[in-house]
């Protein structure tokens, strides 16, 4: 099974007029995702392969009840594996966004379970334990959050990769309110990622054990607080390049943190030309409407 995470978790945690929504189910795609899970019923497969394409449509359509249903039917007829809890706590992580508050804490308490689970199941899977850390952070105590449990995760994590412990060290840190420890974490990750040689390196096998959204959380951090801007634009580019129906980020917040990027570097010309490109996914994007330069 192809990692298809959608796991960033609660995606972007800068400033709320800096965070990118998730992409949502389109109700006007009902029709066809309808008409392809009939297709889909008509064929002849083994019950994992039909699971799993279950799990792909849903997954590109973004339909998230039928996604947590299929997953949870996976689960099922599989043995536990601690990609699929991941998998499963993200989706609920991102289905509890969706909903009203009222409604939310089911998933949320979803989410931190069977993230927990991933852990007993791998306590080295790193896409879980980063996932982990920001959601404990980010949930109130009262339903399970512990900034103190994230920080001892976050540990383990640096023991394991320093590049994604070192970016959990700085999420903790800004969460809390501690903007200078959080740039000095998030520089020791970037600093991690310049001795790597990132830009030349092979980014492919880089993030092949990350999570989906690892590339754009590169380009997000070195966009807002300016550090090592390069590395933020070849990350920003990896991301658009193995741009995917699956991905849950709008294709057009990657060309917006592109042109950040490229305007931290002074190059304006090519910051305007992927301000057109995003402009183009979705005319109706204030975010780049406003950061054109004249």
């Amino acid at each position: 099974m192809r990692i298809w995470l959608l796991i960033g978790l609660l995606g972007s945690y800068l400033s709320a007029q800096e965070r990118p929504m998730f992409v949502n189910f389109d109700p006007n795609s009902k029709p066809v995702y309808k008409r392809e899970l009939v297709q889909l019923s008509q064929q002849s497969l083994p019950p994992i392969a039909y699971i799993d394409k279950k799990i792909y449509l849903a997954s590109c359509y973004k339909h998230l009840d039928d996604l947590i249903n299929a997953l949870e039917e996976k689960i099922e007829l599989t043995s536990e594996n601690a990609l699929l809890r991941y998998y499963l706590g993200g989706v609920n992580g991102i289905k509890a966004l969706s909903v009203y508050r009222l409604f939310a804490i089911p998933y949320v308490r979803s989410m931190l379970n069977n993230f927990n689970l991933s852990l007993a199941l791998d306590p080295n899977y790193t896409p879980a334990l980063e996932a982990y850390i920001e959601a404990l952070c980010l949930v109130p105590a009262i339903i399970g959050g512990s900034v103190q449990k994230a920080n001892l995760l976050s540990d383990k994590l640096i023991s394991l990769s320093l590049v994604e412990g070192y970016f959990s060290k700085g999420f903790i840190a800004k969460h809390i309110g501690n903007k200078e420890e959080s740039q000095i974490a998030y520089g020791y990750a970037f600093n991690k990622l310049e001795e790597m040689d990132f830009c030349q390196g092979d980014k492919k096998a880089f993030f092949e054990t990350k999570s989906l959204n690892f590339s754009y959380k590169i380009a997000e951090i070195s966009a807002h607080y300016n550090m090592k801007p390069e590395i933020g634009l070849c990350a920003i580019d990896y991301f658009i390049e193995q741009n995917s129906p699956l991905y849950n980020i709008p294709l057009e917040w990657a060309y917006y943190r592109k042109a950040q990027l490229q305007i931290n570097l002074n190059k304006k010309v090519e910051a305007n030309e992927s301000l057109a490109k995003a402009l183009l996914i979705n005319p109706s994007f204030e975010h780049a409407k406003q950061l054109i330069i004249p």
